[in-house]
């Protein structure tokens, strides 16, 4: 499996994190070989470093990075669990400071051997926490914490909001746990350290001040600033790149030699964008781009990066393309079809993969289920999401000489939907299967209210009907719901729409399906057996009716083929984190 990347992912585990306290230099690494560049997340969140002169990416940790920040000369990452790790731009080298955790950050910081991480609590609680020589100690304070910088030592610098729009700047001595001074401002401020200096900024603009780390006293900068320049983003060599001016648009400027000068790309002001990264006098710019064209549908968002020079003041376009976005830089990625529930998923893995770098490529298809496998069946279709094949669909793959690989990529949950009015929550397999022969007719018989059921079913070849027959009637044959006199309804978005009008109806589609109509507090997800549908309850198999889905191609798809090159992807760490963010739980087998 994974024919196409088992090198670039083997690599890529070499670079996991080390025991807590050990340092190894990363996979491939030289003297100098992190230092001229930029760190950066891509796909799904995994850290990347990008050369100035626009060469090869590297993918450093092919895990979920929540966070990172350079501090101290450092590299400081936070991955998905808690973990923290240190990175050597000099030499790749890693130090693991903490190993996991529940609290996860949003501001990390060398403190001296460890590091200090502002963040949250699991219950949203925002916390402080100095993690050292394998300890945690939480650090305290009467009054809310906004921003927070270490330059690298055993002090935290950190300021303090106020009711009456004044702020203070307070130096802690962590190590000998003490209040070192206060500064207080008449105004509200912003911290923050550039190349081991604390800067504060006037919030409402027109003023920087640096601030000695050791007194606390400030000095204002005599800058050409203008009343709007709020907000610092950079600072190098002398040289500021300040944020102000929305008289037409968002505007930047760098400011040097008693001079302001905008940031202007090819004469035109470069928009709203953020500071990604800074190394020296280079600093990556992001920038937000959205499809709003049929955004539900069709739309798309994307970063395109700049590279900003302060000393020349110069912007260039900076490429940043990810391990997993070069399988199909050529415009060659496949026709994709689906079930109707996998089609966020499909949308998503095109977007990732292809539409969000401009890259040429078929949108992918939505056949249902049924369809779908005729497609696969008919090759008019390369790779597909699909529920396992019915007899029928095996005769018709039979009959046009096909045949398929398979592979398990991830478990969802057939869920049956109803009204709150029903006064009913949960139900046995026994009472689903007795209110579709027909046997129960009306909620009072369940406990609940006194009124008749109306009850919903689809066609036999719909992903969500084939899995409702195969795992409720496995044992017994499936009833003629048509006889029963029960509603018949032709797509899954139906059903839903049916039962959100009708209070008292029972119906049944996919968990992840239903995952943008939980907010109708009328319509509910009956338990059953007492255990709710959910994405851990399908992984441990405690759902009773869990389902799985599986990636398919035709078995003489070549070793290179655009679909063999996706197919041999799906189950990849990207592509597992790509699934969850969509609801769905990733399997194998």
């Amino acid at each position: 499996m994974k024919k196409c990347l088992i090198a670039l992912l083997c690599a890529a585990t070499l670079l996991s994190l080390t025991a807590c306290g050990e340092t190894k230099p990363a996979d491939g690494a030289s003297k100098g070989a992190y230092t001229d560049g930029f760190f950066l997340t891509e796909e799904y969140e995994r850290l990347y470093y990008a050369p100035f002169d626009g060469s090869e990416t590297v993918l450093l940790t092919d895990r979920y990075t929540r966070d990172h920040a350079r501090s101290a000369g450092s590299l400081l990452a936070e991955y998905e669990g808690g973990s923290v790790e240190r990175i050597d731009p000099a030499d790749g080298s890693r130090t693991t400071l903490r190993e996991g955790g529940e609290e996860g950050f949003y501001n990390l910081a060398l403190c001296g051997d460890g590091f200090i991480g502002q963040g949250y609590t699991p219950d949203g609680t925002s916390t402080v926490l100095c993690f050292r020589n394998g300890e945690s100690e939480r650090f305290e304070y009467d009054n809310y914490i906004n921003e927070l910088c270490t330059l690298g030592g055993e002090v935290i610098f950190f300021t303090e909001w106020s009711e009456d729009e004044t702020n203070r700047i307070t130096a802690y001595d962590f190590a000998a746990k003490k209040t070192l001074w206060q500064t207080e401002f008449d105004c509200s401020v912003t911290l923050k350290e550039f190349d081991l200096t604390l800067y504060a900024t006037k919030d409402d603009g027109g003023a920087i001040w640096t601030i000695d780390p050791q007194s606390g006293e400030r000095t204002e900068l005599e800058l050409p600033l203008e009343e709007s320049d709020y907000s610092l983003l950079n600072v190098w060599n002398g040289v500021y790149l300040v944020e102000g001016d929305y008289s037409d648009d968002f505007n930047y400027y760098l400011v040097k030699d008693g001079e302001r000068k905008q940031v202007t790309l090819d004469g035109e002001s470069i928009g709203s964008f953020y500071v990604s990264d800074a190394a020296g006098q280079k600093v990556l710019l992001g920038k937000y781009n959205y499809d709003w064209d049929d955004y539900d549908e069709n739309g798309r968002s994307w970063v395109d990066y700049y590279m900003l020079d302060m000393e020349s003041g110069e912007v260039t376009p900076f490429t940043v393309r990810g391990q997993y976005a070069k399988l199909f830089e050529n415009g060659d990625f496949p026709l994709m079809d689906s079930s109707t529930a996998r089609k966020p998923v499909t949308e998503a893995i095109y977007s990732l993969l292809c539409a969000n770098h401009g890259y040429s490529g078929c949108r992918p298809l939505c056949s249902t289920t049924h369809g779908a496998w005729l497609n696969i069946a008919d090759r008019a279709a390369d790779i597909a999401l699909l529920a396992a094949p019915t007899e029928e669909e095996q005769a018709y793959l039979k009959e046009r000489g096909v045949e398929v690989e398979m592979k398990l990529y991830g478990g969802d949950g057939l869920v049956f939907i109803g009204g709150s009015a029903s006064g009913v929550t949960d139900l046995t397999l026994d009472q689903v299967r007795a209110i579709y022969r027909g046997e129960i007719t009306n909620w009072s018989q369940l406990g609940g209210a006194d009124h008749k059921i109306d009850v919903l079913y689809r066609d036999d070849q719909s992903g969500s009907q084939r899995l409702f027959e195969k795992l409720l009637w496995k044992d017994e044959p499936v009833p003629d719901f048509a006889a029963l006199g029960f509603d018949y309804l032709d797509e899954m978005s139906t059903i839903v729409w049916q039962v959100e009008d009708d209070p008292y109806a029972i119906g049944y589609s996919i968990m992840t399906y239903l995952s943008d109509v939980y907010a109708n507090d009328d319509l509910l997800a009956f338990t059953l057996e007492g255990v709710a549908a959910t994405p851990e309850n399908v992984k441990s198999n405690a759902y009773p009716l869990s389902t799985q889905g599986y990636a398919v191609i035709r078995a003489d798809e070549p070793e290179d083929s655009p679909a063999r090159r996706l197919y041999n992807w799906i189950g990849c760490g990207v592509c597992d984190d790509l699934l969850e963010n969509n609801g769905v739980t990733p399997l194998r087998g």
